[in-house]
């Protein structure tokens, strides 16, 4: 999975590269008709505002080789950057959001909905804080004319791909360091939408949760819920071949354990019954005295406490 991850970085990578090195190339010459304003830097900086679409129209090409590049580059580099920067995103989804919301419920006790909604305030907070205001301050120092709401308004602008033009960075040609703040801004453009889906992501888990949106993701975590005692005392349906808590096949021991506690009218259980309730798909439950006390669907094997 790793190996995988370094290699599309990689290959991404190589299609910046290439994309910059091929306008600087085209336009780039004493000839073209804006060629002093291209350097590699500045190159690589346009092919990144081009391909994530932000595009502020500060530098454009003019030359009819140049355009027909960028139409070219614009129609396999748009859809390569979109699909790469959602990969990503959805690779973060583990241990940023899927982890934090766990311990919140396993460690602090809150309910689903409870460490679904903490985890997404607090996550706007991080987004925020590393994407806009710090970068904001940086910026606002390294442009000087700029005020830190300049900076503000530019960093928001930019990561929601709006990228009016009036506000852009590293247009001064004898700005110390130049051309390495224009590959630090491109490399903030692209980590800023990374995190910009990211918390689109869970914002969609959030609305998926409350029934709103439904996906088959968002289904398996309902499922998910009743174990997590979510939906007190609500049954789900049984199978048409399936009886009250008969054909149970004598399946018992560890080979279906279900997931985490179980919340069964007001007390919290401890273990679960694994017995297949004939055909349905579901498991028997029961609670520490052996009481049956309804059924819940079952989870992939080897997750969630041993059997009662």
């Amino acid at each position: 999975m790793l190996r995988g991850a370094v290699l599309v970085a990689v290959a991404y990578a190589g299609l910046l590269v290439l994309g910059a090195l091929g306008l600087w190339a085209l336009e780039g010459t004493p000839r073209a008709p804006n060629g002093t304003h291209w350097d590699p830097a500045s190159a690589l900086l346009f092919v990144t505002t081009l391909l994530t679409t932000v595009g502020y129209g500060s530098v454009t090409p003019l030359s009819a080789a140049g355009r027909a590049f960028c139409t070219a580059y614009v129609v396999v580099g748009v859809p390569v950057t979109m699909l790469t920067l959602t990969a990503t995103a959805r690779r973060l989804m583990g241990p940023l959001v899927d982890r934090p919301r766990r311990y919140l419920q396993v460690r602090w006790g809150f309910t689903r909905h409870g460490a679904t909604h903490t985890h997404f305030v607090l996550l706007v907070g991080v987004t925020m804080g590393v994407l806009v205001l710090l970068p904001a301050a940086v910026f606002h120092v390294l442009e000087g004319t700029w005020s830190y709401l300049d900076a503000v308004y530019f960093c928001v602008i930019s990561l929601c791909t709006i990228g009016l033009g009036d506000l852009v960075p590293a247009e001064t040609p004898a700005q110390p360091f130049r051309q390495l703040y224009q590959v630090g801004v491109a490399a903030y453009l692209l980590l800023g939408l990374t995190g910009v889906l990211l918390l689109a992501q869970t914002f969609q888990r959030l609305v998926e949760l409350h029934g709103v949106t439904s996906s088959p993701a968002g289904d398996a975590e309902e499922g998910a819920g009743l174990l997590e005692g979510t939906r007190d005392g609500e049954k789900p349906a049984r199978g048409d071949r399936g009886s009250a808590m008969g054909d149970t096949g004598g399946h018992r021991g560890g080979d279906n354990k279900m997931g985490e506690r179980i919340k069964g009218g007001d007390n919290w259980l401890h273990c679960v019954d694994p017995i297949i309730l004939g055909g349905s798909g579901f498991v028997g439950v029961r609670n520490t005295a052996g009481t049956p006390i309804g059924a819940a669907p079952m989870l992939k094997e080897g997750s969630g406490p041993p059997p009662c």
